[in-house]
């Protein structure tokens, strides 16, 4: 991150007369950029940013990593201890960039008071970060930057019922920051892996539940499977092909809500017989009559 400072500039007109009766308009802000920039006023702004330059810039890289989760982690969350590689502190120095026994001498930038000004500008002096003295001396194990490329491990606490495309912000989890600057941001970018049973939609689960054409007719009990485990599920009687059953509050958990759960769906899926013997053959044919000769009763009855 940083922070450019910006600054003024004085502009001539083609008579060599005072910039007092030169009119700008807003509309030509690139002009008026343009005819401020002269070597003068690039130079100053060069030394004035240098010797002004702002802490907030003092701020390590972030680092964006992926994570897999199975379902079952994402729904019921989970601990994970990740791995990867960043900018860790000199174990040498500290991450001071200088060794722990190094001599510190005035600063040459601030003369030792910690402050630079130039009136009516007063800052920190960037060199010696306010302290008004300075090291020269450089570790020789990090050359002076304070931080080494390692592999840094963290554990990450995954809240239930998270999603592919979340991310969670670990804050200064990133890269470490020598020389007193701050360490970056960690962004973990989860990616959940598909079940074999359920698939969902927010909050909402969805599972199928295979039953046979007699339990479709008769009605009966299937086992489904749920967060908590299985349970055993009544089938309706008569019940359709593609007809769904709401368990309520069975769902993934919901973050910021009222409802903390969201459902889990059922959707009943009827198996049919591709062979029937000749029994099962002749009972088919003798219910499909009595259907037949039902329709036909209640359609001269309407």
């Amino acid at each position: 991150m940083s922070l450019n400072l910006g600054s003024g500039y004085a502009r001539q007109n083609s008579g060599g007369r005072g910039p007092e009766n030169v009119h700008y308009d807003f509309a030509d802000a690139e002009a008026f950029r343009h005819a401020y920039k002269t070597h003068f006023s690039d130079s100053f702004h060069k030394i004035f940013s240098e010797i002004f330059q702002d802490e907030v810039e003092n701020f390590a890289d972030d680092i964006q990593v992926e994570l897999s989760l199975s379902f079952s982690e994402a729904a019921k969350g989970c601990t994970k201890q990740l791995s990867f590689d960043a900018y860790i502190p000199c174990e040498s120095c500290h991450g001071r960039g200088h060794p722990i026994d190094a001599k510190a001498r005035i600063c040459p930038t601030c003369g030792g008071i910690g402050r630079v000004t130039i009136p009516p500008f007063s800052s920190t002096c960037s060199s010696c970060k306010g302290s008004g003295r300075v090291i020269t001396e450089k570790c020789e194990n990090c050359y002076g930057h304070g931080v080494l490329e390692g592999v840094k491990e963290v554990n990450v606490t995954i809240p239930a019922g998270v999603d592919s495309g979340d991310t969670i912000n670990i804050p200064k989890g990133g890269n470490s920051g020598g020389l007193g600057a701050t360490s970056g941001n960690l962004y973990i970018r989860l990616k959940v892996e598909d079940d074999p049973d359920f698939s969902r939609n927010g909050s909402d689960l969805h599972v199928d539940a295979n039953i046979s054409f007699i339990q479709a007719m008769l009605g009966g009990k299937v086992e489904v499977p749920t967060l908590a485990g299985k349970i055993s599920l009544d089938i309706p009687k008569g019940v359709q092909p593609g007809q769904v059953l709401v368990l309520r509050g069975k769902g993934l958990p919901k973050h910021g809500l009222f409802v903390n759960r969201g459902d889990q769906h059922v959707r009943f899926c009827i198996n049919f017989p591709k062979k029937v013997n000749e029994r099962q053959r002749a009972i088919l044919e003798e219910f499909e009559e009595e259907e037949i000769t039902r329709e036909e009763r209640s359609s001269e009855e309407s």
